[in-house]
């Protein structure tokens, strides 16, 4: 990934810090719903499944990477995660807010199993929702991707409350949050899916290289 070399977090108890002493960032992944619970909701109708057990290791992943001052980025559920981890909350499904309703979506999921099979096999991206996001002046994701950029729109939620030391750094039309990061260090999390959305729009791929500069940087020192 842009030169760095990938390791797969384990989830065995008390290894997590092991695991961080040989890395020099953290990718926060993609996946299923956040737990409610964990930003005080009761669980919604619409909610899809939940992993409590990967929620409770990935809270305290953000936590140990964070106080260690590792450059972390977020694609996806990972986005999520860092702002819950941080005292931020969800809207558990687009519907649920009247202005997002027409918010391009995938809540069964269905274009993403599409999509990663056609990935799979290195097929041309079938169509799947899609739309621009504006990109906040002044923040690291401008500097990256200027004003404007169309990703794709797999999820079904969205971050509703900033959790702590976060800033947005873009939204869609309708304003659902896309983006998010933490001034001063090395902290950015997007709502698409940046492991995949380089191969359909290469600028962010520029992202994830950011990324991996900000940890060769910690290897540098």
């Amino acid at each position: 990934m842009a030169g760095a070399v990938p390791m797969v977090f384990s989830r065995v108890p008390g290894g997590l810090d092991d695991q961080l002493d040989r890395l020099d960032g953290v990718m926060l992944a993609a996946g299923h719903d956040i737990d409610p619970g964990r930003y005080g909701q009761e669980p919604h109708a619409l909610l899809g499944a939940v992993d409590a057990a990967r929620d409770a290791f990935e809270v305290e992943l953000v936590e140990r990477a964070l106080d260690r001052g590792l450059p972390i980025i977020g694609t996806c559920r990972g986005m999520q995660m860092l702002n819950v981890a941080l005292g931020g909350t969800m809207v558990q499904d687009l519907s649920l807010v009247e202005a997002w309703r027409s918010h391009p979506s995938d809540p069964t999921g269905r274009y993403w199993r599409r999509f990663q099979a056609a990935a799979m096999a290195d097929l041309p991206a079938p169509d799947h929702p899609r739309h621009p996001i504006a990109a906040a002046p002044g923040t690291r994701l401008h500097d990256l991707l200027g004003d404007e950029v169309v990703v794709d729109s797999f999820h079904h939620q969205a971050v509703d409350e900033i959790g702590a030391g976060l800033v947005v750094s873009a939204r869609a039309p309708d304003g659902v949050v896309e983006a998010i990061e933490m001034p001063g260090r090395f902290v950015l999390a997007m709502q698409c899916e940046l492991h995949e959305e380089w191969r359909i729009e290469p600028r962010l791929q520029l992202v994830v290289e950011a990324f991996v500069a900000a940890a060769g940087e910690r290897v540098a020192v």
